[in-house]
């Protein structure tokens, strides 16, 4: 049973799986960022994917290694159904609607390769995760991830903390840093590195901006329901004053393990 906050997070993605696609440029960016983090050498024959969404990682991971099998997880139900459809042509691939942190608790099994694109800064307890992850790498096993970091939409909750008076936190800046992510990781693989990708995305307005966010998911289930027209126009004029347009940070951290 999902907490309320996984649900929360479960219903806004999966409402966003038919836009996602359309919308998700970082993603798909982090997504070819992961491909060449794997090793070269690597041959796996067993493939986790934990946060598959519409499966486009999958699809790449499926047509660098064709001999694999590969087990791909998402808890929200429209993501599960994007991917089905996306994968139907590879009999390799298993999409199974399934959340991530209970599914490395239980699986019996080991995994040469186990990937996550976008997914583990959801997770409730992200350390216990990546102690699963490498308990459930084979010896020589290797682990690649992407997760977005603190800094992310930075602007924009600066801009709604002004409008609303008050501090408002949005689900990023609970997400890890890179030193604590570092600190996570010693002790479970053997070699690990941590590598920053950052970037600054100009959007053509604050609707623009916000209609990206609802339509991606990204936001969690947790921007602030209170904003009225009036405080649309306030938030609009503030980052017009301070930055001159409509700018969003994505701060991510690529993660490479291996045991």
């Amino acid at each position: 049973m999902l907490n309320s906050r996984k649900q929360r997070i479960r219903q806004r993605f999966s409402r966003a799986a038919i836009t996602y696609d359309a919308h998700a440029e970082t993603q798909k960016d982090l997504a070819a960022r992961l491909l060449r983090e794997i090793p070269a050498s690597s041959n796996p024959k067993n493939i986790l994917e934990i946060g598959c969404g519409t499966g486009y990682f999958t699809v790449l991971l499926a047509e660098r290694f064709p001999e694999a099998r590969i087990t791909a997880l998402d808890f929200a139900e429209g993501m599960v159904q994007q991917a089905r459809k996306r994968l139907g042509d590879k009999g390799n691939v298993s999409v199974l609607c399934e959340d991530g942190e209970r599914f490395l608790v239980v699986c019996p099994g080991t995994f040469d390769l186990i990937c996550a694109n976008s997914t583990l800064q959801w997770f409730d307890d992200l350390g216990a995760a990546l102690g699963q992850i490498g308990r459930l790498l084979s010896t020589k096993g290797c682990f690649v991830g992407a997760l977005f970091g603190p800094r992310t939409f930075s602007e924009l909750g600066q801009g709604l903390s002004q409008v609303f008076g008050h501090e408002v936190q949005l689900p990023p800046q609970g997400f890890p840093g890179g030193e604590k992510l570092e600190v996570m990781l010693e002790g479970i693989f053997s070699r690990f590195a941590v590598q920053e990708e950052s970037r600054i995305k100009n959007y053509c307005s604050l609707l623009d901006l916000l209609d990206h966010i609802r339509k991606t998911g990204t936001g969690g289930g947790q921007l602030p329901g209170a904003l009225t027209r009036g405080r649309l126009r306030q938030l609009d004029a503030w980052f017009q004053t301070i930055h001159g347009g409509y700018p969003a940070t994505y701060q991510a951290f690529v993660v490479r393990g291996e045991k």
